[in-house]
């Protein structure tokens, strides 16, 4: 009866990881979530009886005994049983007919890169040889690093500092400058196009290194299957979900946050709130804009500098053929947003059969790159005429059908647009600001981004999320949203190895 109560705002990845963390530490804890599902920006919908997956192309930490796996565990976002499925390659680019593959097996790309360029070999065998120093260094994100043991810290700087070369190069280097590095324009295309353009090639290798090492595997039934599983060990922890249920504002006592109102004018009290959503809407709307957090509005301000990347995305249903996951190729240009987009990534979803496969067709999914600087196209459309807005979403979904049509003659007549969505929705079902499904990327220009959620002159308040921590990403989510917990249980004096129920009470001196 005299538990201390934690009221969390979003029931995203970020918010039940928060919620699930509290509970084993001994907290009475209330979710609220404006939307009928949990799972925020990791999430799948039904469309004529088909499931579409909204979020996972990977998922890192799926390897065991490493840190984010033990967490993965500690949610239930992966159980026991939970069945993991491994990619051949993190993808297949094709420039004017010559096909690049970033397969897993790496000795086996390394040689198959040779073989396409044989006068690249130097800097191809120094690319595998960076991706495997980056994949070598395992990412502590069980604590924040102010709470970690020093021998951990050190250790970490001593594997950071094994691979220095390495990683000092591609922090500092986007992929179309590293790119030009090499003769073969295929390779040099495979390398721009391999991610989002923005980021730098730390990232891009890093993503590739997860493929290759394993610990980039695909839950089974995707992400609404694994975020209703961490709502089910969270309800069944004793936790209180109350799904639709939009928060107005944040309730306070003097410099105190005490509880939260909702858009109905219900009250909710609490000793501790968390917001789990997007910081600049939770400053802008949650706070009233009442408080500020000069670190981070000076990147989310200075967007162009500072990308947060976010997308349109068209999904098909088509026939179930045999073709790279994923694979990308050369289009005739089109623009989306005000974006000059040349090439499609097709995404076949056929590696999960159960999930995606039905009566020979799979479940194809294209995703087109927008930013920050791409949002007001979107917003200002959907706001002025819905009707052509709607109308700009069907004209691009089949667009993006004729063009694999065209590239894949055979799925005439057995393909078809699903659904698409753009920044918009996403900022209307998450309040993501501008549509992002990331946080601020890595670039050549600019590194880390930590914040420690807290927000000056407020107590008892704390934001959480993949904002907290650039790239962002479903890992830092998941961290993000224990490590709000163990700050407050370091206010609170409480110990929890929060893998377990154990807990106790620091003695006063």
């Amino acid at each position: 009866m005299n538990r201390k109560t934690i009221l969390i705002v979003g029931a995203g990845v970020s918010g039940l990881t928060a919620g699930i963390y509290a509970l084993k530490s001994g907290y009475h804890v209330i979710l609220l979530e404006k939307n009928p599902s949990v799972g925020g920006l990791c999430t799948g919908w039904y469309r004529k009886g088909r499931y579409l997956d909204g979020c996972i192309h990977w998922l890192t930490g799926t390897n065991e005994g490493n840190d984010l796996n033990n967490m993965w565990h500690d949610v239930g976002a992966l159980e026991k049983d939970t069945k993991i499925i491994q990619l051949g390659s993190w993808g297949t680019f094709e420039y004017q007919g010559q096909k690049v593959t970033f397969w897993s097996d790496l000795k086996r790309a390394e040689k198959e890169w040779i073989e396409i360029s044989p006068i690249d070999k130097k800097e191809i065998k120094h690319f595998f040889k960076m991706v495997k120093d980056i994949m070598s260094v395992d990412l502590p994100l069980d604590k924040p690093v102010s709470m970690m043991n020093p021998f951990k810290v050190l250790k970490l700087g001593l594997d950071v500092l094994n691979v220095w070369p390495s990683y000092l190069l591609t922090m500092r280097m986007s992929c179309e400058q590293y790119a030009k590095r090499f003769k073969s324009e295929a390779i040099r295309w495979a390398i721009t196009h391999a991610q989002p353009g923005a980021g730098n090639l730390y990232s891009m290798l890093f993503c590739y290194g997860t493929i290759a090492s394993g610990n980039g595997g695909i839950p089974e039934g995707g992400s609404k299957a694994m975020v209703e599983r961490m709502k089910n060990r969270f309800l069944s922890l004793g936790g209180t979900l109350k799904l639709n249920t939009p928060v107005s504002h944040i309730l306070k006592k003097g410099n105190k946050a005490v509880g939260v109102v909702t858009n109905e004018g219900e009250k909710y009290y609490a000793d501790y709130v968390i917001s789990a959503l997007d910081p600049h809407y939770t400053l802008n709307h949650l706070l009233l804009n009442q408080y500020s957090l000069p670190k981070f509005e000076k990147r989310y301000d200075s967007f162009k500098k500072n990308p947060t990347p976010s997308c349109c995305m068209v999904i098909l249903e088509a026939k179930d053929i045999n073709v790279p996951v994923p694979y990308s190729f050369e289009c005739e240009p089109f623009y989306v947003g005000g974006e000059l987009i040349s090439h499609i990534t097709i995404r076949n979803h056929n590696y999960d059969k159960d999930t995606f496969v039905k009566n020979g067709k799979t479940i194809i999914s294209v995703l087109i790159d927008q930013y920050s600087e791409h949002y007001q196209y979107w917003n200002k459309l959907y706001k002025e005429n819905p009707m052509k807005y709607r109308l700009k979403k069907e004209q691009l979904g089949l667009l993006v059908m004729n063009k694999i049509i065209k590239k894949i003659p055979e799925m005439q007549g057995n393909i078809e647009v699903l659904d698409v969505f753009t920044p918009k929705t996403l900022n209307r079902y998450t309040n993501s600001s501008r549509g992002a499904y990331m946080g601020f990327l890595f670039t050549k220009n600019k590194g880390m981004f930590t914040h420690n959620g807290m927000v000056k002159n407020l107590n008892n308040f704390m934001m959480t999320g993949q904002w907290m921590q650039c790239p962002g990403g479903l890992p830092l989510a998941l961290s993000q949203g224990k490590f709000a917990i163990q700050r407050i249980n370091k206010i609170e004096h409480i110990k929890t190895a929060l893998s377990t129920n154990r807990v106790y009470k620091k003695e006063n001196a």
